[in-house]
């Protein structure tokens, strides 16, 4: 049996909850279904087992370029390796509603990535990125276009998105991707 912690990246303040970057909570979020979070230090954490293995889900309330911080302190408690590890993200490079599996590789210019890859020291972990990529020229504001609310017109493309990285995390941990 192995242990899994899929992680979604986000910020924990009630105005951040629609927002482009808290994309990888809301994927954490429906992939934790009914289960229930619950509040140990900075983080929110539930539980389950799934083809055999422990499943750890969290959401960090670190803030997103803190989050190393809280995936780092549960790989440590629960002695989870790096490749046993799936973050879910935001990705601005990313046409809406794509979705992309990468096995190893750089944060891309996430601070997010760029903490849990530093304090993780490790690249190897899995990254299931969701496609946020501006419609509009957002003239180098990157943090003001992130944080800000996902228009309604795109929700229904974004859910799907969702449902589609969800669907390659329990892939990754059934062996098949």
């Amino acid at each position: 049996m192995k242990t899994f912690l899929v992680v979604g990246l986000g910020n924990p303040e009630g105005k951040y909850f629609e927002t482009w970057h808290n994309l990888g909570f809301k994927a954490a979020e429906r992939f934790a279904g009914d289960l229930t979070f619950t509040k140990k230090g900075n983080q929110m954490l539930a539980t389950t087992h799934e083809n055999g293995n422990k499943i750890i889900i969290l959401k960090p309330l670190t803030y997103m370029n803190l989050s190393g911080q809280a995936v780092v302190a549960v790989c440590r408690k629960f002695k989870i390796p790096a490749e046993q590890v799936i973050v879910f993200v935001d990705d601005i490079y990313l046409d809406i509603g794509t979705v992309r599996l990468k096995k190893s590789g750089s944060a891309g210019g996430h601070n997010g990535l760029k903490s849990v890859s530093e304090l993780l020291q490790s690249t190897t972990y899995v990254k299931i990125k969701i496609g946020a990529k501006p419609t509009t020229d957002i003239k180098g504001n990157t943090a003001n276009y992130v944080l800000s609310k996902i228009p309604d017109e795109v929700r229904p493309t974004i859910s799907t998105a969702i449902d589609d990285a969800v669907a390659i995390a329990h892939d990754v941990i059934a062996g098949v991707k």
